[in-house]
């Protein structure tokens, strides 16, 4: 006996099992109940969302009655409604054919129906020739049409069609009706397979049934499906291992983070799945952070929930998205590299120290360089130095102009550094005056006085002109590009100056950081 397909034995069969299109099939039920069934349809949507099963289970409402029909109809075996591969009968003269066909009454229902499917694989001419057809059919004729590109489908056939857009299905409606069909297969499976089964599915129904089916024919009789299972059959990054890359990042250990990355390799997964693999579970930790360990946003459950709530607790929201903007491009870098595992690895390790890196702002702005812990140990994970409060006066005034500045300062990085370090002199109507203890910030914030005047006019709703006092200390050197000064008190930092021992680095140019960043 020839194996059916779980895609195929498990159609819905009414308008009531329809997964993930309950609006449309409630509107088109209702239609056929008040006998306001449209001459065209136009079913719209990606691979797999129901679009063959909804014209069928129309064309089953408004012609069945009867087991036999029904059945002839679900199976695409009824000789009135007729089901067209727009693919393969593409051409003028298979639409001619259509055409002249329609004038035949059906042979036992009340309608002759056709099912157009990939219908934006017509060409121009076979499109022209069903114009008319389409706008005036038949009484007894109505035409479904089903497209996955409804970009290709001319304006003048769409205007003649009710059309319904199919949306994708959310996964766990996928993973609801997954586990359906395997109570009803009589197989044990684990929840957490389901889950992933319903996310590589991407809102796809056949495709989630169709992996399904892989999995069942890969297990033993009587075996229970696991995740292992799956990820061996699909080559897939074992989650374990990705876990343990990721809190290699999070322990800021460049050398575990290598070595879970070749880890992954070895398992024979492409550098392309690595970096895939990491920026989802980055996402995941993402979400989490961002809407807190129980936001439903994240199909997660059980164990891996609390594991993945754990992690993603060790990092900040801002630092994921920086770390997922990475991966990103090295992804797209890696493809037209010449050695690509050179680009992942340094992807590693840089994202091993993207907390360092974070830190030497903070610590540049006059913080202590973190101790290293002795032996092998990896550095422990720092608290972050608070972020400097701007000197504002008058805090308690809500109408102190120099507050308003610094509170919509607050939002930019570069702006608020700048800001904490500068105070204010006078503030009239229409001038500023600003002064600073140090000449360099002075001079930084006379390179940004476009920016500081702009933001001033945010702030207090008016233009307001900057000008600078420079009694609070003489007028720095001028930096010269390419040449720099020794003396530079920013040298003599001590992260700076081990930075450059461990890299052997040479320092090119200073740059202020609101120049920097403006």
């Amino acid at each position: 006996m020839s194996y059916t397909v779980l895609a195929r034995r498990y159609r819905s069969q009414s308008f009531d099992e329809v997964v993930g299109q309950s609006a449309i099939a409630r509107t088109l039920a209702r239609a056929v109940e008040q006998d306001r069934v449209a001459h065209a349809y136009l079913f719209v949507g990606t691979r797999g969302v129901g679009k063959t099963t909804m014209a069928r289970l129309l064309a089953k409402a408004l012609n069945g009655g009867t087991p036999e029909v029904d059945r002839a109809i679900m199976t695409g075996a009824d000789t009135d409604v007729v089901e067209i591969d727009a693919a393969s009968n593409r051409g003028v003269d298979e639409a001619r054919d259509l055409i002249a066909n329609c004038v035949y009454r059906p042979m036992r229902g009340p309608y002759k129906i056709y099912i157009i499917d990939e219908v934006h694989m017509l060409t121009r001419e076979a499109f022209n020739a069903l114009l008319k057809t389409m706008e005036e059919p038949p009484a007894h004729v109505k035409f479904i049409l089903c497209t996955t590109e409804p970009h290709k489908v001319p304006p003048t056939i769409q205007s003649r069609c009710q059309r319904f857009d199919f949306r994708t299905i959310p996964s766990p409606q996928i993973a609801e009706h997954l586990s359906r069909v395997l109570q009803a297969e009589g197989v044990d499976a684990e929840p957490e397979l389901v889950r992933l089964v319903a996310r590589m599915a991407a809102g796809s129904m056949r495709d989630g049934l169709s992996l399904l089916d892989r999995v069942l024919a890969a297990a033993a009789e009587g075996e229970t499906l696991t995740v292992e299972l799956f990820e061996s059959l699909l080559g897939l990054p074992a989650r374990d291992r990705v876990h343990a890359l990721v809190g290699a990042l999070a322990d800021q250990d460049p050398a575990a983070a290598l070595a879970a990355a070749d880890g992954l390799l070895a398992q024979g997964v492409s550098l392309e799945q690595t970096i895939e693999s990491v920026v989802g579970a980055l996402h995941e930790l993402l979400v989490l952070a961002a809407c807190g360990p129980e936001t439903e946003l994240v199909d997660l459950a059980g164990e891996t929930r609390r594991s993945a709530a754990a992690l993603a607790s060790r990092f900040t929201p801002a630092g994921l998205v920086h770390m997922i903007a990475l991966c990103e491009s090295v992804a797209r870098s890696a493809k037209a590299s010449a050695n690509p595992r050179a680009l992942v690895d340094a992807l590693v390790v840089r994202l091993a120290m993207t907390e360092h890196v974070a830190d030497v702002a903070a610590l540049l702005k006059g913080g202590a360089p973190p101790a290293r812990p002795s032996g092998g140990e990896p550095p422990a994970r720092q608290k972050k130095s608070e972020p400097v409060q701007p000197a504002v006066i008058g805090a308690a005034d809500a109408d102190d102009p120099w507050a308003k500045v610094c509170a919509l300062a607050a939002n930019r990085p570069s702006l608020r550094a700048l800001t904490s370090t500068l105070r204010p002199v006078t503030i009239d109507a229409d001038r500023a005056l600003l002064g600073a203890d140090d000449p360099n910030i002075l001079a930084a914030a006379r390179r940004q006085v476009d920016t500081l005047a702009t933001l001033f006019e945010q702030a207090l709703g008016r233009p307001v002109r900057i000008e600078f006092d420079d009694a609070g200390g003489e007028t720095p050197k001028p930096k010269i590009p390419g040449r720099v000064d020794e003396s530079d008190p920013i040298l003599k930092n001590p992260l700076v100056v081990e930075a450059r021992t461990r890299l052997d680095a040479t320092v090119v140019a200073i740059e202020d950081d609101a120049e920097a960043e403006g």
